[in-house]
């Protein structure tokens, strides 16, 4: 089997990426993952400036399952759209499974996947974001209106609130926790990882 491009990870930065090489260019795309379902569980940020950003990505129509609101969705269900996009437009996406390089152009697949066995690709796209983006945040999903402390938050859809802190803090009724990166100032939002995406891009293959 061979691929011009291999994400050996379905991250948010990879998504990002294999979706903005599969609007420039007709090469093929190989998108693993080592869990059994893209976004489930995520660590990426839900919050955006506007949702005119989604237009770079094509990605019409948004389902109701993102929850969008003016400035935040909800990520999981994001990363799984972006997949479903990828997967309707051309690109291979194999779960469950476990990559190991074997030379500069060649890999094997294993794991309980449907894509199995040595595969060959002409560029390999295991991206790490910049240390300027890698401080942890902390993420909390609520039902009550954040308190002062937190100055980063947005209200999503179904009136539930996407709130953001440098540091642990205490919220009530909270119903999920996770822990993401950033820059100091805000974690990576879906403006971010956009930018991350195209300077690396720009970078490791000249796409821009």
């Amino acid at each position: 089997m061979i691929f011009d491009h291999v994400f050996p990870n379905s991250d948010i930065i990879s998504l990002i990426s294999a979706r903005l090489i599969q609007l420039s260019t007709n090469d093929s795309i190989l998108l693993l993952h080592p869990s059994a379902e893209i976004g489930m569980p995520t660590t990426s940020c839900g919050l955006f400036s506007s949702i005119n950003i989604f237009n770079q990505l094509q990605l019409e129509p948004l389902p109701n399952s993102m929850n969008i609101s003016a400035s935040s969705l909800r990520s999981e269900w994001f990363e799984k759209h972006l997949a479903i996009v990828l997967a309707n437009n051309g690109a291979k996406i194999s779960t469950r499974a476990k990559f190991t390089q074997t030379s500069s152009n060649t890999g094997e697949i294993r794991g309980s996947t449907s894509l199995k066995g040595e595969i060959s690709f002409d560029f390999l796209h295991d991206i790490s974001i910049p240390e300027s983006n890698s401080h942890q945040w902390y993420c909390y999903i609520h039902s009550d209106t954040p308190p002062p402390e937190i100055s980063i938050f947005s209200k999503r859809y179904d009136a539930s609130f996407e709130s953001w802190s440098l540091t642990p803090i205490t919220i009530p009724n909270v119903f999920e926790k996770k822990i993401g990166r950033g820059t100091t100032n805000s974690p990576n939002t879906i403006d971010m990882n956009l930018e991350i995406a195209k300077n690396y891009l720009d970078s490791s293959i000249g796409l821009n």
